[in-house]
């Protein structure tokens, strides 16, 4: 099954047009500021729609998105077109990129590494990221924490979305945990719904991979990385605990 097919692309940004971009980006910034020098330019790995590269264009630094859905890239330039912003966005797989160019930078946002379910893959995104950088580059990533995955464990949502009077989009999600694989695999189910009836219906799985501290710094330090320091989301500086669910990592060069 795809994972972000057209018609999950097309809904995604209604989906999470609740996510604090600018929050996010502002966090990112933060770890600019502690851990790296001058930043400029950003190669974001899983870029999706755009929702972080449109903010940091904006605030002056050169971007290059990879994403491997063109779905989710057309959309991307769109909105990038719309604000007149120059953002190159790529199209490609993350594991094994070659932009021939080197970044201050680089970042891979809500949980793409969690996507990354194969040690070959981890390893290699951590490789692609590591070839991309200048010397004294950071590496900033987010992904699912695993003694939080397996305290709280994943259970079954709905989420329902009003566009207008008559229309609305309901999401349900299923998910299936597999402790011996370190992996959770999310069924999705998207449905418009228009003046009481389903015009539109989406099935899409995305197997997701959550992780433990001394395997991240393993796949980092095997890549080249010398320092990697790990947080909370949106929390620097903060150690983790058992209900940070969302981890983020942050590897120097």
């Amino acid at each position: 099954m795809e994972v972000f097919g057209d018609v999950y692309a097309t809904v995604y940004d209604t989906l999470y047009k609740d996510k604090d971009y600018e929050s996010e980006c502002n966090f990112i910034e933060q770890i600019f500021a502690n851990y790296s020098r001058k930043v400029r330019s950003i190669l974001n790995l899983g870029c999706g729609t755009g929702g972080h590269d449109l903010i940091l264009s904006k605030r002056g630094y050169k971007i290059v998105g990879v994403d491997r859905s063109k779905k989710m890239l057309e959309i991307a330039r769109d909105k990038a077109k719309k604000n007149k912003l120059d953002i190159d966005f790529v199209e490609g797989d993350i594991t094994d990129i070659a932009l021939d160019k080197k970044f201050d930078a680089v970042i891979s946002m809500f949980a793409v590494m969690s996507y990354q379910t194969t040690n070959y893959a981890v390893a290699s995104t951590c490789l692609t990221a590591k070839k991309h950088l200048s010397p004294g580059g950071v590496f900033i990533f987010d992904c699912w924490y695993g003694p939080a995955v397996l305290l709280e464990k994943p259970n079954v949502k709905i989420k329902e979305i009003n566009l207008n009077k008559n229309e609305k989009i309901i999401r349900f999600t299923e998910p299936i945990l597999n402790i011996f694989d370190h992996t959770v695999e999310i069924r999705f189910k998207v449905l418009t719904i228009k003046n009481d009836t389903i015009v539109n219906e989406t099935k899409e799985s995305h197997l997701m991979r959550f992780f433990f501290p001394q395997e991240i710094k393993y796949f980092l330090e095997v890549a080249g990385f010398k320092k990697v320091e790990l947080c909370p989301f949106l929390e620097l500086g903060k150690s983790l605990t058992e209900q940070d669910w969302n981890m983020t990592v942050i590897a120097k060069t």
